[in-house]
């Protein structure tokens, strides 16, 4: 890996968590920020699947190819969502096929597939709506789970037991900026945080357990 260049971490975690959803995932394969390569793997995508998850290319950065190629393609809302991680958000059908469109940084494109597309997949796949969803439960926070003000739900990294009275109890599995893997790959569960302080210890805390 030489200088400059960028851990294609993305298309490993979401092809994972695709199957693990009960899909079969298909690698269209990482496309470089180009108009014609992206327009290209998109059509390639909704020729041979039923849906296409993108990740990447959503924002409004000077390379936001997908942007341009989704729109001129299909027919697409581009969301911020009140959220963090995971704030850009794209939905969408081209030629009726559903096309959702996750953020690139890694944490952010997980924690979007599993609040916006593994359902809305899940859906498609004729699942009834008690399963769509992770499951959220109530916890107990065993060190503070602190966040700032901002006019967002945070979805904190945690880990998640169950204690010797039957409650979740949490903890942070590591580092919250959404460029670290490392604390999504020991996370059992995500904490919401609803705007404000966060919370302390010994507080109640709602989490989504990612865990199969």
């Amino acid at each position: 890996m030489r200088a400059g260049q960028i851990r294609d971490s993305n298309r490993h975690t979401l092809l994972a968590l695709l199957a693990q959803s009960g899909c079969e995932a298909v690698d269209l394969g990482l496309v470089r920020d180009d108009e014609a390569l992206i327009t290209a793997a998109v059509e390639r995508g909704i020729e041979t699947c039923d849906a296409l998850v993108t990740t990447g290319g959503v924002s409004v950065g000077d390379f936001d190819y997908v942007k341009a190629v989704l729109d001129r393609l299909g027919r697409m809302q581009w969301m911020q969502v009140a959220i963090k991680p995971a704030k850009p958000l794209a939905f969408g059908v081209v030629d009726d096929k559903p096309v959702f469109g996750l953020p690139g940084n890694p944490v952010s494109s997980m924690v979007s597939f599993e609040l916006f597309a593994r359902p809305g997949l899940r859906h498609l796949m004729g699942h009834p709506p008690g399963r769509l969803f992770r499951p959220t439960v109530p916890a107990i926070a065993d060190e503070p789970l602190s966040r700032r003000p901002d006019g967002k739900t945070h979805f904190s990294r945690v880990t998640a037991v169950v204690g010797d009275d039957g409650r979740y109890r949490v903890r942070s599995s590591g580092g919250q900026a959404s460029n670290l893997l490392r604390a999504m790959a020991l996370a059992d569960a995500l904490a919401v945080l609803p705007d404000g302080e966060g919370v302390d210890e010994g507080d109640p805390v709602a989490v989504l357990l990612v865990r199969p």
